[in-house]
């Protein structure tokens, strides 16, 4: 009687390993890869949301014939808001609501004007997650926000970021409004318009 013998076909242990190796090494080039688009992709968010906000100063400014100052005076050349602490008043201004949804002049709109209508996206996010009606942040979560506006309407304005990753010309910035972000206390990215 003849016996017949199966032979089975399977993977050795070092093929296995080999595998295993390859995939190793390509998620160890595609993970930072996908970090690094990632936050391009958020600073690309982060700088149109700053965009529309310039543009809602820039329309208030077509409409009441003045830029509003959001409670601050004129140091030199330039007003700086800091959203971080000025938040309210540039919510209020700017949508004519206040954090309530109730109307509201804001820093002078008279007319109670929606210049910009504020998504959830635009706020700051809690420990918990819970949205802050109230405070304005990036993409990030960071709300080192910075607003500039000529205040002596020479056309140019000239921002003082914290960050040393920002450079300013030395002559300023030829815009009637611009903004940036300092870097957050959590390492967020600092980035600004004039880029």
């Amino acid at each position: 009687m003849k016996q017949t013998i199966y032979k089975t076909r399977a993977f050795t242990l070092i093929e296995l390993l080999m595998v295993i190796a390859i995939i190793g090494i390509l998620a160890g080039i595609l993970i930072p890869t996908v970090g690094a688009v990632r936050k391009q992709a958020n600073i690309a968010a982060s700088k149109a949301q700053l965009s529309n906000y310039v543009t809602a100063i820039q329309m208030f400014k077509g409409e009441y014939g003045y830029f509003p100052t959001f409670g601050k005076s004129a140091t030199g050349d330039s007003i700086e808001i800091s959203l971080k602490t000025d938040s309210a008043s540039f919510i209020e201004t700017l949508s004519g609501r206040d954090a309530s949804g109730a109307k509201s002049s804001g820093d002078g709109n008279r007319r109670q004007i929606s210049f910009h209508s504020f998504s959830e996206t635009e706020f700051l996010l809690d420990s918990s997650d819970n949205v802050d009606p109230t405070k304005i942040a990036d993409r990030f979560n960071n709300t080192n926000i910075v607003i500039v506006i000529d205040a002596n309407g020479d056309g140019v304005v000239k921002p003082s970021p914290q960050s040393t990753a920002l450079s300013v010309p030395s002559n300023g910035i030829r815009t009637n409004v611009t903004a940036y972000v300092d870097e957050g206390d959590d390492g967020s990215p600092a980035y600004s318009l004039w880029d």
